[in-house]
């Protein structure tokens, strides 16, 4: 008698992404009916797969785990073998529960905030989720004493205290009359790995980039205002003792170029041909300008108002190359246009993605002055176009974008004249 042949961990996960066959599971699963969505995944074969579901309105993380380590009794499990978590509980985010709990978080945040001084009743909380990546960080907005925070929960506790530590240094040497702010840091409760920032008003750099209501001129202004800020972030002193080096991330790329080749040989093998690229064109690049940057520098991470250019999230700054950051951003608006044109759609407005890329790159070399080198951007933007297509394939091992993002980040090297 012939047996079926078991599934790899890609069918598997295949299987996981498709809401027609996981709806009625996660229905029977939970005890309620209604549409389910897959808001976001990660694939990494050989070490993990996640994804988040959107169910009946409900978030359910789901972790799809071998069949040899599957719990016993199967609570909680779904075929094909995953493990489902209701939010607001993420195995990896313990204080989650304590967070979404508007109770119970005003009680923790009594002697964190100037408005819930210790020994005075808890005053009346509010919490509206606004981003939520399983395992990793929950952000939420926070009405308390006719305040609004905005508090975020990580799954380490060295990470909420390197936030909570630089982001007051970096407030503290910005330029009081440039275009760089950040919001400040209101209150740190250390046992839930929480750190609440003030919420800052503006419009995210994003949302003007080929919008149909931005002119050209208005573009230009936030994208070099941007540049602006990211310029005056590069000439800050030394805040943070995380460094970033690249060697590091170039071998990471290998290893997870191997792993993809085990279940994808194209991409793997083509992600692998750019890493080992990027190594080679990178010794015969000038020396990089090191100093603080970002480290996750995209159009979303800038919020403009009048007078100042807020920089969001600094979950990532540390020490490295500064040409990271601009060739980041750069890679950020490919990666967007290649997304519109996949989907047949294109920017609105005068100004498409690669005119903006253009603006900000020249807005910053006028802004940053002498130090910096153009093909070393150019390489960096390269590097962004793997990385970005590694999580491509993470999120959707079948979407052509991964292959794609690679394919760009090898136009950017082949315009390098050392890459000759």
């Amino acid at each position: 008698m012939r047996t079926a042949p078991r599934q790899t961990d890609a069918d598997r996960f295949t299987e996981a992404l498709s809401p027609r066959l996981m709806g009625p599971r996660l229905a029977a699963a939970l005890g309620a009916d209604g549409p389910t969505h897959v808001l976001d995944a990660k694939f990494e074969p050989g070490l993990r797969a996640e994804l988040l579901y959107e169910h009946a309105g409900q978030l359910v993380r789901g972790d799809l785990l071998s069949p040899d380590v599957l719990p016993p009794g199967g609570a909680g499990v779904v075929e094909p073998g995953v493990v489902l978590s209701p939010f607001p509980h993420d195995p990896d985010l313990p204080g989650l529960p304590t967070v979404m709990d508007p109770a119970a978080l005003a009680d923790a945040l009594a002697g964190a905030l100037p408005l819930t001084a210790t020994g005075r009743p808890a005053p009346r909380c509010r919490v509206r989720l606004l981003r939520y990546r399983p395992g990793k960080r929950a952000t939420v907005l926070v009405t308390i004493g006719g305040a609004r925070y905005v508090a975020k929960v990580y799954h380490q506790e060295r990470k909420a205290a390197a936030v909570a530590e630089e982001a007051p240094r970096l407030l503290g040497a910005a330029p009081r009359h440039g275009e760089l702010a950040f919001a400040p840091v209101a209150g740190v409760v250390p046992g839930l790995r929480v750190v609440v920032q003030d919420v800052v008003a503006g419009a995210p750099l994003d949302s003007l980039i080929g919008c149909r209501g931005t002119t050209a001129a208005g573009l230009a202004r936030g994208v070099q205002r941007a540049a602006q800020a990211l310029a005056e972030l590069h000439s800050l002193p030394l805040v943070s003792g995380r460094a970033r080096p690249v060697d590091a991330e170039l071998h990471r790329f290998t290893l997870r170029a191997d792993r993809i080749a085990t279940v994808d040989p194209v991409v793997g093998r083509a992600a692998m041909r750019l890493a080992h690229r990027l190594m080679r064109v990178h010794d015969r690049l000038p020396a990089q300008r090191t100093g603080t940057v970002h480290g996750d520098c995209k159009p979303s991470q800038f919020l403009l108002s009048a007078d100042r250019v807020h920089l969001l999230d600094l979950d990532h700054c540390g020490t490295s190359d500064q040409a990271g950051d601009v060739g980041t951003f750069l890679a950020t608006l490919r990666q967007l246009e290649l997304r519109h044109g996949l989907a047949g759609r294109f920017p609105s407005g005068a100004t498409a993605f690669a005119d903006a890329a253009e603006l900000f790159l020249f807005a910053y070399l006028r802004s940053a002055g002498p130090g910096h080198d153009l093909a070393r951007i150019r390489w960096q933007e390269a590097v962004a176009l793997e990385r970005k297509s590694l999580r491509a394939f993470a999120r959707a091992p079948r979407s052509p974008l991964a292959g794609a993002l690679i394919s760009e980040a090898e136009r950017c090297l082949d315009n390098l004249r050392e890459a000759a």
